[in-house]
């Protein structure tokens, strides 16, 4: 008797553990993608700037702080830190209050919106590769599209080496970095923008408030949480930018435009091989980013807005909780707004009546602007060499040479480089779904001890994309001998992307009413099948968000292939690394580099406009709550 009741006491404790660890087996695979591929390199990184690593990658000893005295010792360190501050504060700067305008631009209805909207997502979705390319092509000397425009409106008298002379090549790239960050800046503002309620502007209107006192004293208070997230988030893709640096400046002599995350690349593969020092600056440049980070969460959080006092009680503030919480405070309390002057009355009243006419016009002016450089890329991939050369440059081509399109296939193995971007993004995405759905789930359904922990962790991986751990992500390849190999460039670019899924999955789960996961249980379905055959595709839209968005991501993806997959003796070179061949030291085939990349943009594109919808949404939505 005492047997059996031993019996039933163990598995009661075993069936009581079993249950307790559910969250995390399900967590598991996820845990360990994040723990092999993000957390290992990074602190191999760390390790690294302590060794002493000769030229050919022998490690002879441990060096101390050897590594990082010979970095501070270096010449070009002033120019290139000044270069990344001036880079920093003027892109994200100027990016953020440009695309502060065009968000509020852009949530008003007028006629042709959708088109303005859809022409802003062409450079999100569109590879840097491809997009840096064609400002490099429209930057050249003479035969620029740039310099003809220019001196045709009288406003220079000769060409100007846009990027190749020093005095201006930082600008230039500077300028490009602003064009393809304001996309994704401008729809996590725009989705903010949808948080604020339409009765308290209604009310602040009643009381007599003009445009300007409403959105100062009422929208700008609502969408304070989400500045945040697109100053955050900017500041740490445009201190990581690399590929158009990279692209437009080549292989130009030189640090006058090298920002930190550039000069480490050469440290490490190209000038220096100089692996210690690298990785030196690697830890400088996480350390820099992590107190930045820090800093603006201590000015700008959101408890610092007195129309989100109420979130002080929160634990853990979501984009699209706090921008959501705000506004209902916002209802509860109104703001006090002072009258407009009847001067500003009769302006606005002078404004309703050209509004149908102006918003369109300047609609049609912005999505042009977004669109000119792909045009550009149309017109560049039609024309002959002598016409590309030509000078002062053509606008449109003479000759129109569709060859090119059928020519390129020739010209490099462009179809392998198609296979193997193909295979590399669907089989990312894939694992990308596989590992983020159960975590998404769990993390909706179950409150437990790590949780909090976990989010975290989540979050982390999401700041630093992966060209900030590349030197030990390039050491951890080497361990494993996945130099070329599918197997690492699928895992690295899951990590990566892990996080943006886990995200919009989680705000899709949540919203899915807990009591069909109580009524299936009852009918005898399991954690597992509850989810397969019930949640998932209730959730539809949010996993065809993470497919989409995942894919494009991944097909774009550039500074990582070009470091750890890029074989040409084995046929292992994806599309954005191998149409590089068509730009060379002397002479660049920009008619075939267009063409391949169009044939590359125009699927990426399609594929982006058809989550648009639930991107907006997503971007706020997609947050631990």
């Amino acid at each position: 008797m005492r047997s059996r009741t031993e019996g039933a006491g163990l598995m009661q404790r075993t069936a009581d553990l079993w249950h307790r660890t559910v969250p995390w087996r399900w967590l598991t695979p996820s845990t360990v993608l994040i723990a092999c591929v993000v957390l290992f390199p990074a602190l191999y990184m760390v390790y690294m700037s302590f060794l002493d690593i000769s030229r050919i990658g022998l490690v002879r000893g441990f060096a101390g702080f050897d590594n990082y005295a010979r970095l501070l010792a270096e010449d070009a360190l002033g120019t290139v830190v000044g270069n990344t501050l001036l880079w920093l504060v003027i892109v994200v700067g100027l990016t953020v209050l440009l695309s502060l305008g065009l968000a509020q631009f852009l949530s008003k209805e007028f006629f042709g919106r959708r088109f303005v909207r859809l022409a802003l997502l062409v450079p999100w979705a569109t590879s840097l590769v491809m997009t840096a390319t064609v400002w490099r092509f429209i930057y050249e000397g003479g035969n620029g599209l740039l310099n003809r425009l220019l001196m045709d409106l009288s406003i220079i008298s000769a060409p100007v080496d846009w990027y190749k002379d020093p005095a201006t090549a930082l600008y230039s790239v500077m300028a490009v970095g602003i064009i393809t960050s304001m996309p994704f800046t401008t729809y996590v503002l725009l989705s903010g923008l949808q948080t604020v309620p339409h009765d308290v502007l209604e009310a602040a209107k009643i009381d007599g408030a003009g445009a300007w006192a409403t959105w100062r004293r009422v929208t700008l208070p609502i969408l304070r949480p989400s500045l945040m997230i697109a100053l955050i988030l900017n500041m740490l893709h445009v201190f990581n930018a690399f590929t158009v640096i990279w692209v437009i400046m080549g292989k130009t002599s030189g640090n006058h435009a090298d920002t930190t995350v550039t000069w480490l690349y050469k440290i490490a593969f190209t000038a220096q091989l100089d692996s210690g020092e690298a990785a030196a600056l690697g830890v400088l440049n996480v350390v820099f980013l992590l107190l930045l980070i820090l800093l603006f969460v201590l000015v700008l959080r959101p408890h610092r807005n007195p129309a989100t006092t109420e979130e002080r009680s929160t634990k853990v503030a979501a984009p699209s909780t706090a921008a959501s919480t705000g506004a209902a405070v916002a209802v509860a309390r109104p703001v006090r707004i002072r009258r407009s002057s009847p001067a500003l009355v009769r302006a606005g009243r002078a404004w309703r009546r050209v509004r149908p006419v102006v918003l369109p016009v300047v609609g049609f002016a912005v999505a042009l602007f977004f669109l000119a450089p792909y045009a550009a890329m149309l017109s560049g991939s039609l024309k002959t060499d002598a016409e590309l050369f030509a000078v002062p440059a053509d606008y449109l081509p003479g000759t129109w040479a569709w060859s090119n399109y059928a020519d390129v296939w020739n010209k490099i193995p462009l179809a392998d480089y198609f296979r193997v971007s193909l295979t590399v993004a669907l089989v990312s995405t894939a694992l990308v779904l596989v590992v983020a759905a159960p975590a998404a789930y769990v993390l909706a359904r179950s409150r437990f001890r790590g949780r909090t922990a976990f989010l975290g962790v989540i979050l982390v991986t999401q700041m630093f994309p992966a060209v900030a751990l590349l030197i030990g992500l390039y050491q951890q390849a080497l361990f494993v001998d996945g130099i070329n190999s599918y197997g690492v460039i699928i895992a690295i670019n899951s990590a990566f992307n892990l996080a943006f899924a886990v995200w919009i999955l989680h705000a899709h789960f949540s919203s899915i009413p807990v009591e069909i996961d109580e009524a299936a249980m009852m009918d005898g379905l399991g954690r597992f099948r509850i989810m397969v055959r019930m949640i998932l595709p209730l959730a539809a839209p949010g996993l065809v968000t993470v497919m989409i968005f995942t894919f494009i991501q991944v097909w774009n993806e550039f500074v990582i292939a070009l470091t750890l997959f890029n074989d040409p003796a084995t046929g292992r070179v994806p599309l954005t690394v191998g149409v590089q061949q068509f730009i060379g030291l002397y002479e660049t085939n920009y008619q075939y580099l267009f063409a391949a990349a169009l044939m590359a943009i125009v699927p990426a594109v399609i594929l982006f406009a058809l989550i648009e919808k639930h991107l907006v949404s997503g971007l706020t939505a997609g947050s631990t709550k």
